[in-house]
């Protein structure tokens, strides 16, 4: 699925905690995986890459054997650091980006600037691993998609179907209703994530299951529901057009990330993506 696993280090406790999730998701696709810091002077890609092997000593009983790479940012074209791991990142085949969500200097916004960079630049998923991912042992747990009704929100899930295949885990489509459902129309309340499910499991040949949360905050409702489930990811589609800022349920993406025990996968629809 994946070849290589691209953990971005800034040197922060954060993002050494992402390396140790890359570790888990590259050892259970058989990936490669590559420490990356990004450089603004070609002199510093020595001590940088020094300084993360070092770090390596932080990562204890991991299934795989990073490299390390300082990556050079443009600084003719004024390349941001988000910029410049995007462009590492796909001109790996098969590769894919897993970074916390905060961290030092620039990456220490509400979920980073430097992941908004990368997110708005590649045309592919991130993994973003947030501030309470602090127990994330193994992938053995199922993946919930959330939707609102939405095409847009609905892009996730082909990529949910895929990932469930390839890790051999269970996509559960999920719908959270913030408003209480009239009596005697509960019945229908399940008509549209349960539709999806369906869609999805014949085009997928694979289990896909559906559920329908309550409550008045979405967010919470989304990771309360992953943590009781044992659920190892969650899959969120977002706009590129103002990164992380922009969602297709306002701030709940967001909110995810911020509360989520498991990574948080943001996926840029291309289509739905206006620079």
């Amino acid at each position: 699925m994946f070849q290589r696993i691209i953990v971005p280090i800034d040197g922060s406790p954060q993002s050494w905690s992402a390396a140790k999730v890359g570790a888990i998701i590259a050892g259970a696709c058989a990936a490669d995986m590559e420490l990356v810091s990004v450089v603004f002077e070609p002199t510093d890609a020595d001590r940088v890459v020094s300084e993360m092997r070092s770090g390596l000593d932080f990562l204890s009983d991991i299934p795989v054997e990073p490299s390390a790479t300082a990556v050079s940012a443009d600084r003719s074209a004024d390349e941001t650091v988000g910029a410049a791991l995007a462009r590492h990142a796909e001109s790996v085949s098969g590769s894919m980006i897993v970074m916390s969500s905060t961290g030092r200097g620039r990456s220490a916004a509400v979920l980073g600037s430097v992941a908004d960079d990368v997110l708005r630049a590649m045309l592919g998923p991130i993994i973003v691993v947030g501030p309470e991912v602090d127990e994330f042992e193994s992938f053995t747990g199922d993946i919930v998609v959330p939707v609102d009704g939405s095409e847009f929100s609905e892009t996730s899930l082909p990529l949910a179907a895929s990932w469930g295949i390839a890790f051999g885990a269970t996509p559960w489509i999920v719908e959270v209703l913030t408003e209480p459902v009239p009596a005697g129309l509960d019945v229908f309340e399940t008509s549209y994530p349960s539709r999806l499910a369906q869609e999805l499991r014949s085009m997928s040949h694979h289990d896909v299951e559906f559920d329908v949360l309550h409550g008045p905050a979405a967010a919470r409702a989304i990771t309360d529901y992953a943590l009781h489930n044992e659920v190892s990811l969650i899959v969120m589609s977002t706009h590129g057009r103002s990164g992380l800022s922009r969602f297709s349920v306002g701030s709940t993406s967001a909110a995810v990330v911020r509360s989520a025990k498991c990574p948080v996968v943001l996926h840029r629809p291309p289509h739905f993506a206006l620079d």
